[in-house]
C-alpha cells in the first residue's frame, strides 16, 4: 500500500533521531542540543524576571556562571534558590552532552584517519564472566557523615555498558605502545574533587601539622615522626585537583613549621616515598625551590643510613642523632621493597640539586643487590632467576630466606625497575633497568601467574622458599600498571594483555564482598576462587592505581566505570563527617569503620581516581612518572647512570 507523504515524513524524522543513526553522526544532534539550551534558557530567563516581580526585588537570581556566596544564597527566596540550581543543572547536563559527543568525534576520527572501516565490534557480544557480581548500590543519603559534604553527590544516570569485563586487544583499536587521548568525565572528576574536599577539611580541622587524621576521635596521631605526613603527601593532589588556596596554606606549613630535628625513629622508606617525594613532586609542579631546599635537608639527614659495609640502608633512623637500625623480626636485614624503592626520588633530587651524590648511592644499592657476579646465598625457585628474595643483610651482605613476593616487602623494587627507565627517557644509559625488568616479568610469568578454578582468574601467587603459596596481597594489584607502563616493541601485547586479565582480578576482590570494597589480601583455593585472607581494608589506591593506567593505555571505558564503583563503596562505607576511615571487615554489609585516614588515601587513592575521570592529557603518562607513593615526577633526559 502507498504510503503517504506525512507518514513518510513522520518516519524519516524518527529515523534521522534514531539512536544507532546519532552514535554514527554524532553532529546531527548537536543542532537539537543547542537549540534546546536556548528554549530552556529563555523560558528561565522569563521565570527569572517573573519573579524579580513577585518578589519586588531589585536584584534577581544569578545567571548560569555566576558565583554564589552562601551567606548571600541565604537571603534567597525558596523559588529563587531552584530556579539557580535548575540553571546549574541545565549548564552542566550541556555540558555533559558536548564532552560525550567530543569523545565519540574523537574516536570515530581517529578510526577513520586510520583507514579502519571495521567498526567496533558491539559490547554485547562479549560474554560476562561467570564470576559476575552485582556492585553495591550507591545510595547518596546512606553515606555517613555531615549533609553538607553530600552536595551534588547525585550524578547524572549512566546507561550501562553491557558488559562486566573488558574488551580483547583485537577489538581494541590502540597502540599499545603508547598512551589513548580521551576527554575528561567531568561530573566523576568533580565528585572526587569533593571527596577530597571533604578530606582536607577534616584533617585541616583536626589534625593540621600532624601525620594522620583519626577522623572517628577527631584529633591527629604522628606515625613518621610528625613530619605533617598528610599535608606533604597531599601537596600535589591540591596542586592537581586546583586547590590551590589549600595548597598554599599547606606550602605555608611546610616553610614556617616544620621541623626536621626530632629525636624521634621513622621508616627511611617511608619518609623517601612520602616526605622526598612529596616535596620532588610539588617542586616539579608549582616551581618553588622551597621544595628543593627541603628535600635536600632531609636526605642529608638520611644519609647515616646508608652509610653500612655494604651501602644497602638500614631502614629506621632516628632523625636527630642518625642513629640507624633494622627492625628485630627482619633478624637485622634490610628488604627489598624499602632499599629498592629510593632511586627514583633521589636521582630527581640529584637532577634538581646539581648533586649527583643522591643518585650515586641510590643507584649503588640496585647494583650491589642485583650483581650477578655474587652470589650471596641467593637462590630463586626454579625458572625465577630474574626474582630477588625480600631480606639482605646489610651487614654480611647475604640475602636470608628465600622468600619472594610482588606483595608486600617486595612488590616496588620490582616497580621501580621499570620507572627508572622510563623516568631517565628510556636512552640507552638506562638499558640495566630495562633488562632487570624484562628478566622480572618472565620469571614472574613462568613462575608466580596463575590462574583460579573454577572462574580461572589469574592472579600473582607468592614463593615461600620451597613452594608456591597461592595468596595474592592488594598490594600486588599494582602489578598490572607496572607491565602496561613496561609495554614495549616485542612483549607490549603480552604484558597488556596480562595487566587486563589481573586488573579484572583486582576489581574482583572488590565485587566479591558484601561491602564492595576489597580486602588486604585474598587466597585462592581450588574450586573456590578467592577468598578474603584478612578482611581489612586500608583505603589502599593499588586497583584504582591499575584503573586508572589500564584507562590511559586502551581507553577501555569500563576502567572508568569500575572506577566509579569503588569510589561509591568508598563513600558507602568509609565516609565519616569529618573525613575517611578504612574498615574492619569488608565481609559485613555494613562494616565497622576504624579510625585512621591513611595519608596515601590523599596522595594516591583519591588522585588516580581523580586522573582515571580527568583529561589523559592532565599529567600525562610521557611526560610524568610516579613514584611508588603516585607522586608525579618530571620525566626528563638521562644520559648517564650509576647502575651499569
Amino acid at each position: 500500500m502507498k504510503k503517504s507523504a506525512r507518514s513518510g515524513s513522520s518516519r524519516s524524522l524518527v529515523a534521522y533521531f534514531h539512536p544507532a543513526s546519532l552514535a554514527r553522526r554524532p553532529q546531527r544532534i548537536l543542532p537539537l542540543v543547542v537549540a534546546v539550551c536556548i528554549t530552556f534558557f529563555i523560558v528561565l530567563e522569563k521565570q527569572r524576571e517573573s519573579l524579580e516581580l513577585s518578589e519586588g526585588g531589585e536584584e534577581g537570581p544569578p545567571s548560569v556562571g555566576q558565583a554564589v556566596k552562601m551567606e548571600d544564597l541565604a537571603k534567597l527566596s525558596l523559588r529563587q534558590q531552584m530556579l539557580i540550581k535548575e540553571n546549574r543543572d541545565l549548564a552542566n547536563e550541556a555540558h555533559r552532552i558536548a564532552e560525550s559527543l567530543k569523545m565519540r568525534g574523537m574516536a570515530r576520527s581517529e578510526q577513520a584517519n586510520k583507514g579502519n572501516s571495521a567498526a567496533v565490534p558491539s559490547v554485547s557480544h562479549v560474554p560476562a564472566r561467570p564470576d559476575r557480581f552485582n556492585p553495591v548500590a550507591f545510595n547518596p543519603s546512606a553515606v555517613g557523615g555531615g549533609g553538607e559534604a553530600h552536595a551534588g553527590a547525585t550524578l547524572t544516570p549512566r546507561a550501562p555498558l553491557g558488559r562486566d569485563t573488558h574488551l580483547p586487544l583485537n577489538q581494541l583499536n590502540v597502540d599499545l605502545s603508547g598512551w589513548v587521548k580521551a576527554p575528561a568525565d567531568v561530573e566523576r572528576r568533580e565528585a572526587v574533587k569533593r571527596a577530597m574536599q571533604h578530606a582536607w577539611r577534616g584533617y585541616e580541622r583536626y589534625a593540621f601539622g600532624m601525620d594522620e587524621l583519626q577522623p572517628n576521635s577527631h584529633k591527629g596521631k604522628n606515625m613518621f615522626a610528625g613530619l605533617g605526613a598528610t599535608i606533604i603527601d597531599s601537596l600535589d593532589t591540591l596542586w592537581i585537583m586546583d586547590m590551590k588556596e589549600e595548597f598554599n596554606r599547606a606550602k605555608e606549613w611546610v616553610a614556617t613549621k616544620l621541623n626536621f630535628n626530632v629525636a624521634k625513629e621513622t621508616s627511611v622508606f617511608e619518609t623517601v616515598i612520602r616526605i622526598v617525594g612529596g616535596f620532588i613532586s610539588a617542586y616539579d609542579l608549582s616551581g618553588d625551590r622551597m621544595f628543593v631546599d627541603k628535600c635536600v635537608e632531609l636526605v642529608d639527614r638520611l644519609m647515616p643510613a646508608y652509610r653500612t659495609p655494604t651501602g644497602i640502608p638500614y631502614n629506621i633512623i632516628n632523625l636527630a642523632t642518625g642513629a640507624s637500625k633494622n627492625p628485630a623480626w627482619t633478624q637485622q636485614a634490610s628488604t627489598l621493597a624499602e632499599f629498592g624503592t629510593q632511586q627514583l626520588e633521589f636521582v630527581a633530587l640529584s637532577h634538581h640539586a646539581g648533586d649527583d651524590k643522591y643518585a650515586r648511592m641510590a643507584e649503588h644499592v640496585i647494583k650491589y643487590a642485583t650483581d650477578p657476579s655474587a652470589h650471596r646465598n641467593r637462590h630463586p625457585p626454579p625458572n625465577g632467576a630474574g626474582l630477588y628474595p625480600l631480606y639482605l643483610n646489610p651487614i654480611s651482605g647475604m640475602w636470608t630466606g628465600q622468600k619472594v613476593s610482588f606483595g608486600a616487602m617486595g612488590d616496588s623494587f620490582f616497580e621501580y625497575l621499570i620507572k627508572m627507565w622510563v623516568q631517565g627517557g628510556r636512552t640507552p644509559a638506562l638499558r640495566r633497568y630495562r633488562e632487570l625488568f624484562d628478566d622480572a616479568m618472565d620469571s614472574m610469568i613462568k613462575v608466580l601467574v596463575h590462574k583460579s578454578s573454577p572462574s580461572g582468574m589469574t592472579y600473582v601467587a607468592e614463593w615461600n622458599g620451597a613452594a608456591l603459596v597461592h595468596k595474592m596481597d592488594h598490594l600486588a594489584c599494582f602489578v598490572p600498571g607496572m607491565l602496561a607502563l613496561g609495554a614495549n616493541g616485542d612483549n607490549a601485547e603480552q604484558y597488556v594483555s596480562l595487566a587486563q586479565d589481573l586488573t579484572h582480578t583486582c576489581v574482583q576482590m572488590y565485587k566479591r564482598q558484601p561491602s564492595g570494597l576489597a580486602p588486604e589480601f585474598v587466597l585462592f583455593h581450588g574450586g573456590q576462587d578467592m577468598v578474603s585472607g584478612a578482611h581489612h581494608n586500608l583505603l589502599r589506591p593499588e586497583t584504582v592505581e591499575a584503573l586508572m593506567i589500564l584507562f590511559r593505555k586502551t581507553g577501555d571505558p569500563i576502567y572508568r566505570e569500575w572506577g566509579w564503583e569503588i569510589f561509591q563503596a568508598f563513600e558507602t562505607h568509609c565516609k565519616t563527617q569529618d573525613g575517611y576511615a578504612g574498615l574492619r571487615d569488608v565481609r559485613q554489609p555494613k562494616p565497622v569503620q576504624d579510625d585512621t585516614m591513611q595519608s596515601f588515601f590523599l596522595a594516591e587513592t583519591l588522585k588516580y581516581l581523580y586522573l582515571l575521570f580527568d583529561d589523559t592529557a592532565h599529567i600525562a603518562m610521557d611526560e610524568w612518572v610516579f613514584n611508588t607513593e603516585a607522586h608525579p615526577l618530571k620525566i626528563f633526559h638521562r644520559d648517564q647512570s650509576f647502575v651499569n
